[in-house]
């Protein structure tokens, strides 16, 4: 295990903005080779997602612990990955605040969620070093119009169809105010918003790399606080 648990940048949006292609792109940006980045999957990649909704506090706190079992399975993979790449830059396809946002949109619009529980379980697997966790976050956004031609076009690849809750409008309304307030508790250098319906897929990934690269070094020295940040989503609810 490396001794630097903070480290690279998380991608992260609503479905269908753009997240897993604008990855793609950083990794095919012309002078950029293979080597130089470590792309950490998304959790579904990892393994299986707990099931939802979700019927009661046994239920949800046994969901918690898969998405930290799940974090932990990622931290193995990009571990290993960074032993053999140990200068490599670091790309999350989401991270602890999607699952964070997840837990929050549940509880504003109609289910069972923890959003605190949530970031309480994260930061004490940060503070126990058992987990890697991206410093950064890039929050991609994009007009409905644009996320509807990406769906139409995922479904058309074969892509699974993700789950109804996260296709209602209020709860994709709620997931993306949370991913905007998280700007509010990390340094102007780690958090970028990026309009993906504008940019062809080829511009979009050479504005994240262009963000990651400008970023200086000891600027990921500070772990970020989940819990404060769970706090003032619910006190703002």
């Amino acid at each position: 295990m490396p001794e630097k648990f903070i480290m690279g940048n998380a991608i992260e949006g609503e479905s269908y903005v753009g997240k897993t292609t604008a990855i793609e792109k950083i990794k095919n940006i012309e002078n950029i080779k293979e080597r130089d980045i470590i792309v950490v999957p998304e959790y579904s990649v990892i393994g299986r997602l707990p099931s939802f909704p979700r019927m009661d506090i046994d239920s949800i706190k046994k969901s918690i612990q898969q998405m930290i079992d799940l974090e932990k399975k990622r931290t193995d993979v990009l571990a290993k990955n960074l032993s053999q790449k140990p200068f490599a830059s670091v790309v999350f396809d989401r991270g602890p605040i999607s699952c964070i946002a997840f837990e929050y949109a549940a509880e504003r619009n109609g289910y069972k969620g923890a959003a605190l529980w949530i970031a309480e379980a994260f930061q004490k697997e940060i503070e126990n070093k058992n987990i890697i966790i991206p410093g950064g976050m890039i929050f991609l956004t994009a007009d409905k119009g644009f996320i509807e031609e990406r769906k139409v076009s995922s479904l058309a690849s074969g892509h699974g169809r993700i789950i109804d809750f996260l296709q209602d409008g209020n709860v994709i309304k709620t997931l993306n105010e949370v991913f905007k307030a998280f700007g509010d508790f990390l340094p102007k250098q780690l958090f970028l918003t990026l309009d993906t319906g504008n940019k062809n897929p080829q511009e979009v990934g050479a504005e994240v790399l262009q963000f990651i690269k400008g970023q200086p070094a000891d600027v990921m020295d500070n772990v970020p606080n989940f819990v404060e940040y769970a706090n003032s989503l619910i006190k703002n609810k």
